[in-house]
């Protein structure tokens, strides 16, 4: 039955746009010796000519590790350099690091498990601003946890994001001011009465400074929420029949036992494009994922299919895609 549901998802998703489209992975050459040793990636970010990667190794322990690659779309290369933020003692600046752009372009980095924010410079140093999205200051309209993902500046002194409540809770997405230290609620994410908590809802969430729009997109649901930033929901896009079964919540692989949909989004002013899965993860090797370029009002603009198992995207400043297929970067040009 659930191969079935897998089936069932991924035709609907394909369908979404009549004129889909193949695109063709052209392999990135890597201008250096070799690959640090990836387990998984878990973001990645481009400024300008250059990829931002944060990623989990092998024998990491869970730390993240941040590096940074020049991107040569002409002649499909990647540059990829140091470790940054690593110190001369061997300990790291940060051991969660999430990259973002601010209102200016310019790529900074927020510590997810502190969440204080740091200027990147070329040379790969990190230089403390003095500012974190939460602190002790912070004015909450309830206790949050200091875990934040998804980060996004709307102005120089206000970050979209999303939070959750402690101890498993309910996750929301979230606008902190760092001059008045207000926090407040946008919205909470749930997809039902019946599934409160930050689990069964996680997805991905990407900001839109020119729309003042949010989109929300559930990894364990076929859907992509648009939000206004009063908390109104604007759109709700469905790819598919739901397929998440909540009895399985009571197991610890939940994720394993149902598909999984969008599972990595990355914006432009106009668009969100949206990884869509529609399989199980034991299956994302033998099913190909889908591409979804939505604009902000919620319409599929565009549908991509790729002939390859895809983890991450991010979209360049020429309008490619560099993707992750779980052991090289490739380039997609739409």
């Amino acid at each position: 039955m659930k191969a079935l549901l897998c089936i069932i998802s991924a035709f609907l998703v394909v369908s979404c746009a009549s004129n889909a489209q193949t695109l063709t992975p052209l392999r990135l050459v890597l201008l250096c010796e070799e690959l640090p040793a990836i387990k998984h990636i878990t973001d990645m970010k481009v400024s300008s000519d250059t990829l931002l990667f944060v990623y989990e190794s092998e024998d990491g322990y869970g730390q993240r590790f941040l590096r940074s690659a020049k991107i040569d779309e002409d002649n499909l290369s990647l540059n990829i350099g140091s470790e940054i933020g690593k110190k001369e003692d061997g300990y790291y600046t940060s051991y969660m690091p999430y990259p973002f752009l601010d209102t200016q372009n310019k790529m900074q980095i927020v510590s997810q498990d502190d969440c204080e924010i740091y200027d990147l410079y070329s040379d790969g140093v990190l230089t403390r601003t003095k500012q974190n999205v939460l602190d002790g200051k912070s004015i909450v309209p309830f206790p949050l946890s200091h875990y934040i993902q998804d980060v996004y500046s709307a102005n120089p002194s206000t970050y979209v994001f999303i939070g959750r409540e402690p101890n498993g809770g309910s996750q929301y997405v979230i606008t902190a001011n760092t001059m008045t230290h207000q926090v407040d609620t946008i919205r909470k994410i749930a997809m039902s009465p019946q599934l409160q908590t930050w689990m069964p809802n996680a997805g991905e969430m990407a900001f839109s400074c020119k729309y003042n729009r949010i989109a929300f997109a559930y990894r364990l649901h076929p859907v992509i929420d648009i939000i206004g930033m009063d908390g109104e929901l604007i759109k709700q896009l469905r790819l598919s029949a739901d397929t998440f079964e909540p009895n399985t919540l009571e197991q610890a692989d939940f994720e394993d036992l149902n598909p999984l949909h969008t599972v990595d989004i990355t914006v432009t002013p106009e668009y969100i494009y949206a990884l869509v899965w529609g399989c199980r993860y034991s299956a994302i090797q033998t099913t190909n994922p889908t591409i979804l370029k939505v604009d902000w009002n919620g319409n599929i603009a565009d549908t991509y299919t790729i002939s390859m198992p895809l983890y991450k995207i991010a979209v360049t400043s020429t309008y490619n895609l560099i993707g992750w297929t779980g052991k090289e970067f490739v380039l997609f040009k739409p």
